[in-house]
């Protein structure tokens, strides 16, 4: 492997971090800048990657230059319960670590890259999104129905929304069925980040809807 000086390294550290940026806001400390290319492939997941599943639909933001601040608001809130389906937060996943956050950031980088947006640190057309629950869930006896459960609230250009998911492996969208054969581990990690996109997916669908009116 050739060796590389540490200024050269420091030149390709800041290329990536201009064109992938997200701002996180962790209480209580300052904001902070980390790019996705910096942080561990398995992040706060030891053992199995972390998959960042594409959206079920195709989409094109065509250029969009927006700047995504990222707030952890679940220990501020400490929801009992998931708004739209009402299922309980139990908090006693991996998902409760804080650092998690950053798997949330890196897969708004992902989604949106991959629909044509780019996060810009610099943009003045800022995306505020509030994580304000995460967790998995598997219920039931003998026969486990796996949950994973994802709630924000994402403010943009004036509009604030809360999206939320509650997503099992009977599912049409999700990326398992029931009868797998995976660990629970697995399944409660697969089904938390199908949660996510789907929450994400949300918001793209209002995203795209508010763009094509403002065309039309």
């Amino acid at each position: 492997m050739k060796r590389i000086s540490f200024i050269t390294f420091l030149i390709l550290l800041l290329t990536n971090s201009i064109n992938s940026q997200v701002v996180y806001h962790t209480y209580p400390s300052n904001p902070i800048i980390i790019s996705r290319t910096i942080l561990p492939e398995h992040g706060f997941l030891p053992g199995k990657k972390f998959t960042f599943y594409n959206t079920i639909d195709k989409y094109n933001f065509k250029g969009l230059r927006i700047r995504v601040e990222l707030f952890d608001d679940r220990k501020i809130l400490n929801l009992k319960r998931l708004s739209c389906s009402g299922m309980q937060f139990t908090n006693t996943s991996e998902f409760v670590n804080p650092d998690c956050i950053y798997k949330v950031g890196q897969y708004f980088e992902t989604l949106l890259k991959k629909s044509g947006a780019l996060i810009d640190s610099t943009s003045t057309d800022t995306l505020q999104v509030r994580l304000e629950g995460l967790d998995s869930r598997l219920i039931g006896f003998g026969f486990i129905r796996v949950h994973g459960l994802c709630q924000m609230k994402i403010t943009y250009r004036n509009v604030i929304t809360s999206y939320c998911s509650d997503m099992t492996d009977a599912d049409k969208n999700s990326p398992i069925r029931p009868t797998a054969f995976v660990s629970r581990l697995t399944a409660t990690r697969i089904m938390t980040s199908a949660s996510i996109r789907e929450v994400i997916e949300k918001f793209f669908k209002d995203l795209k809807s508010r763009t094509v009116s403002k065309r039309d």
